[in-house]
């Protein structure tokens, strides 16, 4: 039975902020890039052949009647002729990337993927061969893993028959990687139809040896409501090959549900800005007391804490929030606490500063403010709280503003108010919103913000 939309949005978002998500990229992706699919790909191959493309065709021995016929060397260069392009710009592929896969895995030849991370700056490694795994870097770049080779290296694509019953021999160790990350990850599975058995092999293989405990993943298709059969094969493939379905009427939804998926994963992400210079005992004592309260509260409410190391405010909260989630027994902290500190001095730095800021606030769906100097001339130039609230206000994040005497926070705090119409979700709330409250009230007065925005 497939997933409602809801159910899929729930549940890939609690995935996509544990960070175990990996895509698994099909022809159908690629063509909203201009790529042909596989049926595009090998409609001409068919039609020299004298015979026709149907939901039932095998591309794998349709390409190898080709090469029987012509040659091995005229399919590669037809298949060279047909996808190798530098097209990459793709409303769906922008939306991938931004939910923030760990890895790539594709059975695709072309470059689109490769070209669109390399668009965005993105380090990333190619990998289509065997060899290729020792240089995979799981930590610091994005790896896209190619499982029947790519357009660069023609002779070792997997495009035949022949090709296809020598895969486990030419590609043994990346089968093997690919098991283990059916296992230890989710996938997402976008334009790839499960007619061919490359990828159902190593699912049933894997769902064959543990049973029920096996990871469930996802896959977002078209609905065929004239096909008689297709509410069987996603039946078929949940039960057997433990993927859920989410169907969509036509391919132009794809991109509307990942941006949804992308907002609801940002609303669950919370900036918090606040610094300060000053060293009196009161200041010092309510940063400990709200730092305290403010991440114990967004942590247990299933938030996730980013922020970029204020002076003293910012070195409070990492460490309050490291000793809550320690005492949780979490050891992944990074997931839960994303730390992006920005440094620097000069006038370049301060460019460089900014394009952090809206980098890092861009992947957030709220922005709570606290202290910020006034006086934030000389050495350390503009106030950093006040850029960082021109930023969350261009990007129109959920704006939560803490007003403390004589400090950045009630200038923003006293902007906000003014404008209330602009953020309603304030109304009536915002007095509440200041130093004098309990930080432990005041922390919850946030949580119950976010959760109505979030909810809304």
């Amino acid at each position: 039975m497939s997933l409602s939309r809801e159910q899929f949005l729930r549940q890939f978002t609690r995935q996509a902020l544990d960070e175990r998500i990996s895509l698994f990229m099909g022809a159908g992706g690629s063509r909203d890039a201009g790529y042909p699919n596989w049926a595009d790909l090998f409609a001409p191959f068919a039609d020299e052949l004298g015979t026709t493309i149907n939901e039932s065709t095998d591309y794998y021995r349709l390409a190898q009647y080709y090469s029987n016929k012509f040659g091995q060397a005229e399919l590669r260069k037809r298949i060279n002729e047909a996808i190798n392009r530098n097209n990459f710009k793709s409303p769906l592929i922008d939306e991938l990337i931004d939910v923030g896969f760990t890895n790539v895995w594709t059975t695709n030849f072309d470059n689109v993927m490769e070209l669109n991370y390399q668009k965005r700056n993105i380090l990333i490694n190619k990998v289509f061969r065997d060899s290729d795994l020792s240089n995979i870097d799981i930590n610091r770049r994005m790896n896209i893993f190619k499982m029947n080779g790519d357009v660069t290296n023609l002779e070792g694509i997997v495009a035949t028959q022949s090709d296809y019953e020598r895969y486990t021999d030419t590609h043994r160790m990346m089968l093997m990687f690919f098991k283990r990350e059916l296992i230890s990850s989710t996938f997402l599975f976008i334009g790839y139809s499960f007619t061919d058995y490359l990828v159902l092999d190593c699912l049933s293989e894997i769902t064959r040896y543990l049973g029920d405990t096996a990871a469930y993943h996802y896959a977002i298709m078209k609905n065929e409501r004239k096909n008689p059969y297709f509410e069987h094969f996603i039946e078929d493939i949940e039960k057997r090959y433990h993927i859920r379905v989410l169907l969509v009427d036509d391919h132009k939804d794809i991109p509307v549900v990942l941006a949804e998926l992308n907002e609801r994963i940002r609303k669950k992400r919370v900036f918090v800005s606040g610094a300060f210079n000053s060293s009196e005992t009161e200041i010092e004592e309510y940063s400990h007391q709200l730092s305290r309260n403010l991440t114990s509260h967004l942590l247990d409410s299933d938030y996730r804490v980013v922020n970029g190391i204020g002076r003293r405010f910012g070195t409070h909260l990492i460490g309050y929030a490291n000793e809550h989630l320690a005492k949780k027994g979490v050891k992944d902290i990074e997931k839960y606490l994303i730390v992006k500190p920005f440094v620097g001095l000069g006038k370049k730095s301060q460019i460089e500063k900014k394009r952090l800021r809206e980098e890092v606030i861009s992947k957030c769906g709220a922005a709570i403010f606290v202290f910020g100097d006034v006086d934030g001339n000389s050495v350390y130039g503009k106030s950093g709280v006040l850029e960082e609230f021109e930023i969350a206000s261009k990007q129109r994040k959920t704006i939560i503003p803490i007003t403390y005497p004589g400090m950045m926070s009630a200038v923003i705090w006293e902007k906000v108010k003014r404008n209330l119409t602009r953020y309603h979700y304030l109304e009536g709330k915002i007095d509440f919103l200041s130093s004098i409250e309990p930080s432990d009230e005041l922390s919850r007065l946030i949580i119950h913000i976010l959760n109505s925005v979030k909810d809304s």
